[in-house]
């Protein structure tokens, strides 16, 4: 109930940040030279898609420390997307997870809204169930051909939840947000502008008291959060960047956000044997990296996107007033990746 109560607030916040003003109905605007509206009868899409958050535990000063990166066992989404002129449906089933890698349960509510200059996202994805890879590898899977190896360790009593909204805005009007990644229309000539970001969001990390996210082989790096069991964080951010599309003979586009800027951000943690709660605020960099490479034709299309950005939950040197040479980072990741190929009827 409390994750659910987090949830709407921030689904509030980000309405109530783009409600406008009621008053007499606008003329539609202009649509800019470099820009080309899509209109057809029908189209189909099929679609594969994954959407998923994980953290990684860090030293940032003892070269012996292991990375512990706990990630969820989820394989992403198949289905597909049907257009008839304004109205559009998208049915998706999940994929079959990997046995070796344990059992996640997973919940995510997703709302996406793509304009031409504005953008904006609402998320909420909760795990329960992760395992811990030490390695930081991005092909996992191809290493569990002889079962799991040394390196994985199942964690199905962790939990996780990432709760968030997140607000784009372009500055230029011939650069499209919306050709690149939502491909409803087409931009004809290269082109970028200046993009700004705000939002806001929450990570928590629960496990019961007694179960430390710190494996106890690492104890001794980790001497400032060894025994922690329970993190949460609010974080608010204002990210300046950049975005750009390449246009190549007209229908093929490679397109890139940048995003970077600093979260002000509060933390409540729980160390096994203490009964308090501390608190404590903390400014820490973040940032979000997306890129797009699709064929946006008059009658056949395809789109491969991937988007990862990152937030840092810190904690410094010191504790009870002793130095310690461990300063760790909990570093969380959230990854997209859709790819889609389908037909236009005019």
């Amino acid at each position: 109930m409390q994750r659910l109560s987090v949830f709407l607030l921030l689904v509030f916040l980000a309405i109530s940040v783009n409600a406008q003003k009621k008053g007499k109905p606008k003329k539609k605007k202009k649509i800019p030279e470099n820009i080309e509206e899509i209109k057809c009868k029908f189209s189909l899409s099929p679609i594969y898609a994954n959407e998923y958050s994980f953290f990684k535990i860090k030293s940032r000063q003892n070269k012996n420390a292991d990375e512990m990166i706990y990630r969820p066992n989820i394989l992403g989404s198949v289905g597909a997307k049907m257009t008839i002129k304004s109205f559009s449906f998208t049915y998706m089933r999940a994929l079959p997870q990997p046995e070796l890698l344990g059992n996640t349960k997973s919940t995510s509510y997703i709302f996406n809204l793509q304009k031409r200059t504005f953008g904006m996202k609402l998320y909420w994805m909760q795990y329960e169930g992760l395992y811990l890879d030490k390695l930081n590898r991005s092909h996992l899977y191809s290493e569990l051909d002889n079962g799991i190896d040394s390196n994985i360790i199942l964690r199905p009593d962790i939990k996780m939840d990432n709760i968030g909204f997140q607000n784009y805005f372009t500055f230029l009007k011939s650069f499209s947000v919306n050709a690149a990644f939502e491909q409803t229309e087409r931009q004809k000539k290269t082109a970028g502008s200046f993009v700004l970001m705000y939002g806001a969001n929450y990570l928590g990390v629960s496990n019961q008291q007694g179960n430390s996210l710190i494996l106890p082989s690492q104890k001794d790096y980790y001497p400032r959060v060894y025994d922690l069991y329970k993190l949460n964080a609010i974080s608010f951010k204002i990210d300046p960047g950049i975005g750009y599309s390449f246009i190549i003979k007209r229908y093929f586009s490679f397109t890139f956000l940048l995003l970077g800027g600093s979260n002000i951000q509060h933390k409540w943690y729980h160390l096994d044997g203490k009964t308090r709660t501390r608190w404590g605020p903390w400014i820490s960099l973040n940032y979000e990296a997306r890129a797009a490479v699709g064929y946006n034709g008059k009658h056949l299309l395809f789109n491969l996107v991937y988007s990862r950005s990152q937030d840092i939950t810190g904690f410094k040197t010191t504790y009870d007033d002793k130095p310690y040479d461990c300063t760790t980072n909990f570093n969380f990741f959230r990854e997209f990746i859709k790819f889609t190929a389908g037909f236009r009827i005019y």
